[in-house]
């Protein structure tokens, strides 16, 4: 019948391609990797050349899945001889009332990461590329940075076949046939693939794959456009300059940005919402379009006459990236109701990634039926009425 892998991971976007390296590096498995397209390609969640990685985030269970993910991208680094991470500093500006703000503070207090706290008059001139009146306060965390997306995908995939994980890209999934001892993954050209558990990490399509297997979930796919405005002065948002990681939260709408790296000159600011689209949508976006000023361009360019005003206001650069959210944008992670060797992890709602380790590990905790490092309470589908499972 063929050989028998200890465990299968369908998907090898971030997600996946992290549970892979952990399943085989860290685990010892015998781990095939399923990619339904090649390895890299544009049409999910994990393409591009940057993230932001950050301990700031008000939840304190994010703080402490950090505390992990830090290591692990740091054993990744020295294992691939690969650099992966670029320590910038970050810093997340909201209204100087903002409950978010205050349970920031409280999480880094709780454990005693550093950070500072900056008054609008002191941001400004940390950081003269920002205008921001009174009325507004940063919190900056000096461990933020920026991640190499493209490369950290790339080493988990190839760090995780040294330790004998079967990558396989072109491998589309047909179907999947649960069993208690086995599970049989059907390719779309008759191939089966044998395994005794499973680890679904399908981005956007994790919900149509679930959905065949009686697990559905509220998540919704949308386009986000990923753009890069032309900066007459770049060394007000430059690296070497000191510019941070930067996000703006008003209490509705969030807006990012990253130092100056990928394209010259060109700094990299977004929206962090998009137009909802259907899963299988993939249809590249225009700029000018209806479409395209639907995905938030309207808003990123009021945004930046407000806060941001010394960059052009028409993007040099359009890239395009999918998220898949669910309502309180929250990831889930967790079990099969019937099936317990099947697993899965999705909804990351654009920000994920920088967690891509520490989900590794607990996805093949979960899996493996190890006692698990961090609490999955808080991304159980359960908390969701609408989920059926």
């Amino acid at each position: 019948m063929g050989e028998c892998y200890d465990v299968a991971v369908l998907g090898a976007g971030i997600q996946g391609s992290s549970t892979a390296w952990y399943l085989s590096k860290h685990c010892g498995k015998k781990v095939v990797l399923l990619e339904q397209f090649a390895l890299g390609h544009i049409r999910g969640s994990s393409h591009g050349p940057s993230r932001i990685i950050r301990y700031m985030y008000p939840q304190q269970y994010y703080v402490s899945m950090m505390l992990t993910a830090y290591p692990l991208w740091h054993q990744l680094e020295k294992d691939s001889a690969t650099k992966l991470m670029h320590t910038t500093g970050g810093i997340t500006v909201y209204k100087e009332d903002s409950e978010s703000l205050k349970h920031m503070q409280s999480s880094f207090s709780n454990f005693n990461l550093p950070y500072s706290i900056l008054t609008a008059e002191e941001v400004n001139k940390r950081y003269p590329g920002l205008k921001y009146p009174p009325g507004w306060t940063g919190i900056y965390d000096p461990e933020s940075g920026t991640l190499d997306a493209d490369a950290c995908r790339k080493a988990f995939q190839t760090e995780c076949a040294k330790h004998g994980t079967s990558v396989r890209q072109n491998s589309k999934v047909s179907s999947i046939r649960p069993g208690a001892e086995t599970i049989s993954i059907v390719l779309s050209d008759g191939e089966i693939i044998r395994c005794k558990r499973l680890v679904i990490t399908a981005g956007s399509w994790a919900k149509d794959m679930l959905a065949e297997i009686g697990v559905h979930l509220p998540l919704q796919a949308s386009r986000v456009n990923v753009c890069y405005w032309r900066a007459p002065h770049p060394g007000l948002y430059s690296r070497q300059n000191k510019f941070p990681v930067y996000i703006h939260d008003n209490g509705q709408t969030h807006f990012y940005a990253l130092p100056i790296h990928e394209y010259p000159d060109c700094f990299k600011l977004c929206a962090h919402h998009g137009l909802p689209i259907d899963s299988s949508d993939r249809r590249d976006v225009q700029y000018g379009s209806e479409d395209f000023r639907k995905i938030g361009m309207d808003d990123v360019i009021d945004f930046m006459t407000q806060f941001v005003p010394y960059v052009e206001r028409k993007p040099a650069v359009v890239e395009s990236c999918i998220y898949t959210s669910t309502p309180d944008n929250h990831p889930i992670i967790d079990r099969h109701p019937v099936w317990k060797n099947i697993v899965y992890a999705c909804g990351f709602s654009g920000h994920g990634f920088k967690l891509a380790p520490v989900v590794g590990q607990m996805l093949s905790q979960l899996v493996l039926d190890q006692a698990p490092t961090h609490d999955l309470r808080p991304f159980r589908a359960s908390r969701f009425s609408t989920a059926k499972i």
